[in-house]
């Protein structure tokens, strides 16, 4: 594999998410932090050189694999000159079976979904939204998946909910969460506790 020579890298070894308590990061974060995340990428078709603002890459061969910001390594895809290695890219097949199994009725456990699941479903979004533009009838599927979406957080959101108010989770439990996830479950958590201690709190000055 050859080297990009810390074009586009992070200016930390270690993700936002690790140097920062969960509970201070916004969304905005948890995107700006995913879009820097590290990706290798094949390149399918040689080019000379790439310019991604001020930042030169290249020349590139058909073969060579690099790493690459998320962000860019997404460019490339999209534009068919390279394929992201180890991360298939979110079909509506996909979509469809995580929504089922998200939202089955009466269900309290929370499955466990990858941590850049909002980025690339955001990302499929982004494609149909372009796509319906120039083809009217591409709507009908932007809009389930657009629903879709909105059911998933919504699921995953009650559930979050749920474990917030109970004991504290375990490890593993966390780690079934995203990023923005486990934000909101950190949030809740201290949320709810504070707010039993002060109504405990209270009933001792009885």
């Amino acid at each position: 594999m050859i080297s990009s020579e810390g074009l586009f890298r992070r200016p930390f070894s270690m993700s936002l998410a690790e140097r920062a308590p969960v509970s201070s990061l916004s969304i905005v974060d948890a995107k700006l932090d995913m879009d820097l995340s590290p990706v290798k990428v094949k390149i399918l078709r040689g080019l000379p050189e790439l310019f991604f603002s001020d930042e030169k890459l290249g020349p590139l061969r058909e073969g060579d694999e690099l790493e690459l910001p998320y962000w860019a390594a997404q460019e490339l895809a999209d534009s068919g000159v390279a394929k992201i290695l180890g991360r298939e890219p979110l079909d509506i097949p996909t979509l469809t079976k995580v929504h089922w199994r998200e939202c089955i009725p009466s269900s309290r456990e929370i499955p466990q979904i990858d941590n850049d699941f909002y980025c690339r479903l955001r990302h499929l979004l982004r494609r149909l939204r372009e796509e319906a533009e120039s083809e009217p009838s591409k709507r009908e599927t932007l809009v389930k998946v657009e629903s879709q979406f909105k059911d998933i957080v919504d699921c995953r959101m009650r559930k979050i909910m749920y474990l917030a108010t109970a004991p504290p989770q375990v490890d593993a439990v966390l780690q079934k969460m995203t990023v923005e996830e486990r934000m909101l479950y950190s949030r809740l958590s201290t949320i709810t506790r504070e707010w039993r201690m002060e109504v405990l709190a209270l009933e001792g000055e009885k």
